[in-house]
């Protein structure tokens, strides 16, 4: 065990009550987007906003981002008010923008695929259609594909496949996890894999060229795997280990970030509760919760199993707020994290600890059909 304390922190200059939903890596920097509804810019190193680093209201109701090119330069945001834009950060200017077109229904999840020039966005349920849209990044008047059949519920992940950048996978609060062939313009044949993982999807992405993963809402994490286009081959049974909290000594799971080895999970626990005096999901974890996050290793050798080991313990964490975001720079050897306090801090590690490659975002679970705070601020899933 490695426990890391008293990280960098900054809040970034936002209004007092501020959010961070996401943290990215860019071309030279990191960019964070937040409940005031701002994409901030800043530098890695010293936690300060770069010059012009501040984009005001870029969406009304931002939920999500990803970047468009491997560069980092350009970054897409999606919203609640059913547009993805395109952002350059060197000018800080608006260079493109996509319509989702289904009665302006929210964007809550967006993945590109810079090799191919494309940008895949999904929506909340509107009108009885989930929507999986697809634009070519240099047109945005019509979309390539539109899959409305699939899901019956909002789609709240996306990410293409790896290497083969024609299948791209989609999660919904139907609780299905599906993988289609995007070369394929009609949504039934386009349907490479269902999975159905039995409750709504948290997370879900692909770990490597064959594994994915999914984890719900409830926190209830499966391994499955890519099937073989051969239809002779009969699909793996997936690895089930269902409500991981009591397993990994946690409240909650903010992020799965891909590794060399598998995967690396986030379990976070915020609440720190005295032995007289438990808060009821302390008891009903039946253990009492401490304010950290806890780095568990996930590995397959040969079956999926944690590993931990080598865990790396977050110490103090966000205090008593969900860590909404977790991104870790392998480059530079550090973990950063972004919460429900508005603020972003970095964490370093031992010299030793350098295979986590991928980020990943907390959409905060809870009730799931109601996204609105009291404040009006935008509840991701």
């Amino acid at each position: 065990m490695k426990s890391l304390s008293t990280p960098k922190t900054s809040d970034l200059s936002l209004p007092s009550g501020s959010y961070i939903y996401s943290l990215r890596p860019a071309s030279d920097c990191l960019a964070a987007i937040s409940s005031d509804d701002s994409l901030r810019a800043f530098d890695p190193e010293t936690l300060k906003l770069r010059p012009g680093g501040v984009l005001e209201h870029v969406h009304e109701g931002v939920t999500c981002i990803k970047s468009i090119d491997a560069e980092g330069k350009t970054l897409a945001t999606g919203g609640r008010d059913g547009a993805i834009r395109c952002w350059d950060l060197r000018s800080g200017k608006k260079v493109a923008e996509f319509e989702a077109g289904n009665a302006n229904a929210s964007i809550l999840s967006l993945d590109c695929s810079p090799h191919r020039g494309t940008i895949a966005a999904g929506t909340e349920l509107a009108h009885s259609q989930a929507a999986l849209i697809m634009w070519d990044i240099r047109s945005s008047v019509k979309p390539q594909l539109l899959y409305v059949e699939s899901h019956n519920d909002d789609i709240t992940e996306l990410q293409f496949h790896p290497t083969d950048r024609s299948l791209l996978l989609s999660g919904s609060t139907d609780g299905l996890v599906n993988i289609y062939n995007t070369n394929i313009t009609e949504e039934e044949d386009a349907l490479h894999q269902i999975i159905n993982h039995g409750s709504s999807i948290h997370f879900a992405g692909f770990l490597n060229e064959l594994d994915i993963f999914a984890l719900s809402h409830d926190e209830s994490l499966s391994m499955y795997q890519l099937a073989n286009p051969d239809k002779d081959v009969e699909e793996p049974s997936p690895t089930i280990f269902g409500d991981v909290r009591t397993k990994l000594n946690c409240e909650y799971i903010g992020g799965v970030l891909r590794t060399t080895e598998g995967a690396v999970i986030g379990a976070g626990s915020h609440r720190y509760t005295h032995q007289g005096n438990a808060s009821m999901l302390a008891l009903a974890l039946n253990h009492f919760s401490k304010q950290q996050l806890e780095l568990i290793t996930l590995r397959r050798a040969p079956e999926w199993r944690f590993d931990e080991t080598s865990n790396i313990r977050l110490q103090g964490a966000h205090g008593d707020d969900i860590i909404r975001s977790i991104y870790a720079d392998e480059r530079h050897n550090v973990i950063y994290t972004g919460g429900e306090d508005g603020h972003v801090r970095a964490w370093k590690p031992p010299e030793d600890i350098q295979d986590l490659e991928t980020g990943g975002t907390v959409k905060t679970s809870g009730k799931l059909r109601d996204r609105t705070l009291k404040d009006g601020r935008f509840k991701p899933y």
